[in-house]
């Protein structure tokens, strides 16, 4: 009966994951990625271009705990997949001695992406979650996570031909880096927001242009259609 009780409380801890991906529980503790069960992408992916004021980025990583929570916070042990990586050692930094939270299921990996001269097409880094003294381990097809990313400098999928006529005009780097600085922090997400938001964000490029005299690469003015 207790080997029933133990096996049903396992996989209550997995409710996505199949019997036969998971690991025999015996008491000891696992972590797994848990961040992309439910959308079930492949990777994690980002582009710089997408945050062209910033150097770094940080990624947090969903993670999720089998077995009975620890009391105090406790380290586990992510390591680099060398053959599976393709990031070079300039472009992230991994936490030395992360920590899993105390009296909880779930929590985060947090790590840092360095935008370099490098990253001028796809890079991949591969993590896998490695045993210590206080893991046995992860669980089958939840051990690795993939993050993808890049600065390659391009136009925002969203930059359509509705927007270019009816709020920013034609796009250009230097305007797209202007209404990234002056747009509002709600900007990273333009393609998203509605007809008023987007007309508020472009407004206030507008006004930015007009106070600070901003000029596009040629050196002729910045101008947006928007009224």
């Amino acid at each position: 009966m207790k080997q029933y009780i133990l096996l049903s409380l396992f996989a209550l801890c997995l409710v996505a994951c199949s019997e036969d991906e998971i690991k025999p529980y015996h008491g000891e503790h696992y972590l797994f990625f848990s961040e992309l069960m439910e959308s079930g992408d492949e990777a994690i992916e980002l582009s710089f271009n997408n945050y062209p004021l910033d150097d770094e980025l940080t990624v947090k990583i969903g993670m999720r705990l089998v077995g009975s929570p620890f009391e105090t916070p406790t380290v586990y042990k992510v390591g680099v997949v060398a053959d599976k990586t393709t990031a070079q050692s300039e472009n992230y930094e991994l936490p030395i001695n992360p920590t899993f939270g105390a009296n909880v299921a779930e929590d985060v990996l947090e790590l840092k992406l360095k935008k370099t001269e490098s990253l001028k097409e796809d890079v991949e880094l591969l993590l896998r979650i490695e045993p210590n003294e206080h893991f046995a381990g992860s669980v089958k097809n939840y051990e690795t996570i993939k993050i993808v990313f890049n600065n390659i400098q391009s136009k925002p999928l969203w930059w359509t031909k509705d927007v270019e006529t009816v709020y920013l005009g034609a796009y250009t780097r230097e305007k797209y880096l202007a209404l990234v600085e002056y747009g509002g922090e709600e900007v990273l997400r333009f393609g998203e927001l509605n007809s008023a938001e987007q007309r508020q964000c472009a407004l206030r490029l507008k006004d930015a242009i007009e106070k600070y005299g901003l000029k596009e690469a040629n050196g002729k003015a910045m101008t947006v259609p928007i009224y």
